[in-house]
């Protein structure tokens, strides 16, 4: 909610103010999927798909895979490095890569359950045609040699791989047969991800490229230009102006677009001071600065696109011509005081216009909104589309990933359990449950049901091992509230879904909360996105309590009005509800005199106006929040279907109650 304070305009400066910024972010170079690497793919022959690299011509390039998206950082080059090559062979349109792994610890026991972070493994990303979105990129995995895929296509149909171990670590072989011819001169989207699983169960997702988000993000690939032996390649480099933009480094894309060969579309990234470098064939291109989303401090900037100029790439000719990236602001509607306190009949329609604007600057497709004031639903509205593929309308009946905000729903049931002396927020959980993983590591035993809510469990946010004794500092955790729930149903003998309908859904008399994959639900299911580019990634099968809960904005004000009602739980209760248990760093605080953290499954924070209490989600192709505010009888709900809806529901506090951050009528 950090963000740039100024007054609010009249509705007509501000609709005139947003037209600008649109016709300002609409005339673009499009976007290509990219992450800032490209490679070159030559003729090859005489392959056989079997992991032995022997057949492989000499000579060939290999690049490197150094980014550690996920997991621990590998130390050692030995116990996790790992290299391809690349070739193609016209007659049979077919492409071909080599992926070399060093790897001391092999982790294959199909006996196991089997998911990425689980088993040692590969993954393929793919988009043959280089749509100029990632909306057809598909991802094809294997991990302990059962197979997986997800996007564009539905079938492994063309597309082979084969592993085979040596002394040390594996080879991947793959086989990509396309049902087009490969032209020379072309580019594909393309990215590779080694996945490793140790021994002590840590793991690290190694890529070609730098980003590490879901498949719908247009960042996710790289180019894959298919080359010859008479394809003349050239070591440019260029710089951009940064005067006057973004105050903290940041690195910017430089697109490159063939004048005599369409298909032949590149896009590097420069370094933090504007520089770049890069090989690209011979030829004549426009190059430019395409639209990017950018980040400075705790604000998003627009970077608008430039007018590409001409490049002409020749052996005497590899210095690029300079170019000019142009900031544009995001929106910023902060009142002198937050539009909620006095209600009038323009009031909803600077709500619309907040939330429209705001998905236009940010391009977020679907929006679920919800406004409290005195124990009701003051004010509920959908907006956008469910999917940018399908462009299906989002209604009351479409359910968003709430995220995060499952722990805020689950810590209810928990309070609800502790209250009747079902389980002691305090003892020991391993006295009720022992988490086997955890045994090698005794002091987990200290571990309680409160350490989990309050976040000090000492668990990562997914998987073990322990990272610190349970009790001694803040970690947020999601693996701590999974452990957590299988104690309450060990307790109780029953399944967390009839445990959330006895002692949520029901006591609050809530709707639309769906935990789990059905038929159902995935008719009705938002999809997610990066950036403007669906997500495909599936319902989870099982209720996770700290993650799977699907609800909207109107149904879940039941829940927030509870809370502001104090309703389903003890006085007492509510009194510890409050409490702010972990202190978050004074950094983070929206006010730099009023502290917040982690409360009993809460986030609690201080502000001008009371006591809030409320949580955040965050699933990547999901940002959503809700806040409560005690001593005004307020609140919001938002869920965004969007990598880009956190500025839109991190705006709305200041919006709506806190205006420009002046006390309100509320005492502390």
């Amino acid at each position: 909610m950090k963000n740039c304070e100024t007054s609010l305009l009249p509705l007509d400066k501000l609709a005139i103010c947003s037209l600008i910024i649109l016709l300002q972010v609409s005339m673009t170079i499009p976007l290509i999927a990219h992450n800032g690497a490209i490679a070159y793919a030559y003729p090859i022959e005489g392959i056989s798909v079997d992991g032995d690299f022997s057949d492989w011509p000499q000579g060939l390039k290999r690049y490197s895979m150094e980014f550690v998206g996920v997991g621990v950082n590998a130390t050692n080059p030995e116990d996790l490095s790992a290299n391809f090559r690349i070739g193609f062979q016209k007659h049979t349109s077919t492409i071909f890569i080599a992926i070399e792994i060093k790897d001391q610890s092999i982790m294959l026991d199909t006996s196991k359950y089997v998911n990425w972070n689980t088993h040692d493994g590969v993954e393929l990303y793919l988009d043959p045609n280089h749509q100029e979105t990632a909306a057809s990129i598909t991802q094809y995995s294997e991990y302990a040699m059962k197979r997986f895929i997800f996007g564009d296509r539905d079938s492994w149909q063309g597309i082979d791989v084969k592993m085979q171990l040596t002394h040390s670590g594996r080879n991947y072989e793959w086989s990509i047969q396309l049902d087009r011819e490969l032209t020379t001169g072309t580019t594909m989207a393309l990215d590779l991800s080694v996945v490793d699983m140790d021994d002590d169960e840590s793991y690290t997702w190694l890529s070609w490229g730098r980003f590490s988000q879901k498949l719908g993000d247009a960042k996710r690939c790289g180019d894959l230009v298919l080359a010859d032996s008479g394809m003349e390649l050239v070591d440019i480099s260029g710089s951009l102006d940064l005067d006057n933009i973004l105050s903290s480094p940041t690195e910017f894309p430089v697109s490159f677009k063939s004048y005599s060969n369409p298909n032949l579309k590149l896009q590097i990234l420069s370094d933090s001071t504007g520089h770049y470098q890069t090989t690209i064939p011979m030829g004549r291109y426009q190059v430019g600065i395409p639209e990017e989303l950018m980040m400075s401090g705790d604000e998003f900037y627009q970077i608008a696109p430039n007018q590409p100029v001409d490049f002409l790439v020749s052996a005497v000719s590899a210095k690029a011509p300079t170019l000019k990236p142009v900031q544009i602001a995001g929106p910023d509607f902060t009142p002198e005081t937050g539009i909620l306190h006095d209600i009038d009949d323009n009031t909803f329609n600077l709500v619309d216009h907040y939330v429209t604007t705001y998905q236009k600057f940010y391009s977020i497709p679907g929006v679920s909104l919800a406004l409290i004031k005195d124990g009701k639903i003051l004010y509920a509205k959908t907006y956008g589309v469910k999917s940018t593929k399908t462009d299906e309308p989002v209604t009351e009946e479409t359910l968003f990933e709430a995220a995060s905000i499952t722990k805020a729903v689950f810590a209810f049931l928990v309070l609800r359990l502790e209250e009747r002396g079902i389980i002691d927020l305090d003892r020991p959980l391993y006295q009720y449950l022992p988490f086997e993983a955890l045994e090698v590591t005794p002091e987990y035993k200290k571990m309680t049901a409160r350490h989990v809510l309050i976040h000090q469990s000492g668990l990562p946010n997914w998987g073990v091992p322990l990272e610190r004794a349970p009790g001694t500092a803040y970690g947020y955790s999601g693996e701590g509230f999974e452990y957590l729930k299988r104690v309450v149903c060990k307790i109780t003998g029953k399944g967390i879904e009839q445990l959330l309908d006895e002692e949520v859904i029901g006591p609050l008399n809530l709707y639309h909360l769906e935990f789990k994959d059905s038929e159902s639900l995935r008719k009705v299911a938002a999809i997610g996105h990066q950036g403007t580019n669906p997500t495909y990634w599936p319902i989870p099968g099982e209720p996770g309590m700290a993650h799977s809960m699907h609800t909207e904005a109107k149904a879940f004000s039941r829940f927030a009005i509870a809370l502001l009602e104090k309703k389903g739980l003890q006085p007492e209760t509510y009194r510890d509800l409050a409490v702010i248990y972990t202190l978050s760093p004074s950094e983070y605080w929206d006010y730099p005199d009023y502290p917040e953290g982690a409360g009993l499954g809460m986030h609690v924070r201080e502000s001008p106006n009371g006591v809030v209490l409320g949580h955040g989600g965050n699933n990547g192709d999901f940002k959503c929040l809700f806040e409560v505010y005690q001593d005004l009888d307020m609140g919001y709900v938002v869920f965004t279907n969007s990598s880009r809806g956190d500025q839109l529901a991190g705006d709305l506090a200041k919006f709506l109650v806190e205006g420009n951050g002046n006390p309100g009528t509320a005492e502390r």
